[in-house]
């Protein structure tokens, strides 16, 4: 069971990992070159996106197999919380954006 939810957490940190630091480098870039007709913002974003998911899926399935796995149902719990974080985070991404 622990191995399952250690695949778990590792497809929550790359979602996680390849959209924060998608952004972050979009934004950086955007910062040091410009926004002209946003090439530095999608060069930042597709650096970002997957190092970021390669990086999240690695520390996610690591920290779990490193740490071991709480009971079930408290992983469950904590891995559900934080898939609704993401997909909110994303909604209101989506709509201010």
């Amino acid at each position: 069971m622990r191995v399952v939810l250690a695949l778990l957490a590792a497809l929550v940190g790359a979602i996680a990992g390849g959209a924060g630091l998608g952004f972050g480098l979009a934004a950086l870039f955007t910062a040091l070159w410009g926004n002209f007709e946003g090439a530095a913002a999608m060069g930042g974003f597709s650096l970002g996106m997957p190092l970021g998911a390669i990086i999240g899926a690695i520390l996610g399935f690591w920290l779990v197999i490193r740490k071991g796995a709480p009971p079930l149902g408290q992983s469950l719990a904590w891995i559900g919380g934080f898939i609704v974080l993401l997909i909110a985070l994303g909604a209101w991404f989506w709509e201010y954006a």
